[in-house]
């Protein structure tokens, strides 16, 4: 006797789906990895966050003579930035033909599609963020025959050092993956050993280029466009904030009159540049 019923995917199914996705999801994308959490438990599709701008307190203080009084001072004031979520989402639709005489990991394949889809579209977001977010200090080494080089690495750092009293932490750097061949084929020599220290670790690890100077992690970014003049960043962890309303979620849909079975998944997630002085811009060479 035939069936006139379809359950579409199981519960059990589509969990084990979500889990492949979720973590094909977490892994595959760099940036929000390197930005500051915010806003955490907060409902609705904007946010407002506070924080502390202590920039005009970097040459504030005074040279001081006993008994007398203070001619100025720096006010204390809060800054807020408001950050809208976004969602991001896929759709993949299966059919009963191509479930029933699949000869693929299905679930495999659903996972590894709905984890790019959404990752890509997260990654570009937080990359159009720093773009329109850190828009001063733009250090440039642009050419096929230097690259860019380790004194331009040395000279983006150094202006963020520059104010030691403002820019807390270690620095990281987002660049194209095809830069990094022309700083190594021009530049890379034992003269620079000492610059460098240990390579990084866990999920970042797989973008990790190299660490510079014992504090800038520098890491590569397919989603930077290749370019002669390409776009790369260097900031600290408090320059830009990542707002996570709702994590990632998959939600199957059977769909009789198509004769098939969809799955979806969303996630919705804001970034934004708080504090631009806490990155530079990097131009360089990375032309294919």
């Amino acid at each position: 006797m035939s069936s006139t019923v379809s359950t579409g995917f199981t519960e059990a199914v589509v969990s084990e789906i979500h889990e492949k996705a979720y973590k094909m999801l977490y892994e595959a994308g760099l940036t929000r990895h390197l930005c500051k959490p915010v806003g955490q438990g907060a409902k609705g599709d904007q946010v407002k966050i506070p924080y502390f701008n202590p920039t005009t307190f970097a040459a504030a203080a005074s040279v001081l003579a006993e008994a007398n009084d203070f001619t100025t001072t720096t006010a204390l004031t809060n800054a807020s930035v408001i950050i809208t979520a976004s969602e991001f989402g896929l759709g993949s639709f299966l059919t009963d033909v191509t479930k029933e005489s699949a000869t693929v990991d299905i679930k495999e394949e659903l996972a590894r599609q709905q984890a790019i889809g959404v990752s890509a579209k997260l990654e570009n977001h937080i990359l159009a963020a720093m773009g329109s977010g850190f828009v001063t200090g733009t250090t440039t080494g642009t050419n096929s025959t230097t690259g860019f080089t380790f004194q331009d690495y040395a000279k983006a750092r150094a202006k963020l050092k520059r104010k030691i009293l403002t820019v807390p932490g270690r620095k990281s750097a987002v660049i194209p993956e095809y830069s990094w061949y022309y700083t190594a084929k021009s530049t890379f020599s034992q003269t620079y050993a000492a610059a460098m220290g240990s390579v990084g670790n866990k999920v970042l690890d797989q973008y990790h280029v190299q660490t510079l100077f014992g504090d800038t992690d520098v890491f590569y970014s397919n989603y930077i466009a290749d370019a002669t003049a390409a776009v790369g960043f260097m900031f600290v962890r408090d320059a830009i904030g990542l707002w996570t309303p709702r994590d990632y979620r998959l939600e199957p849909q059977r769909d009789a009159s198509a004769r098939g079975d969809e799955l979806i998944s969303t996630m919705r997630a804001g970034a934004k540049v708080m504090i631009g002085a806490y990155g530079v811009r990097l131009s360089m060479y990375s032309h294919l």
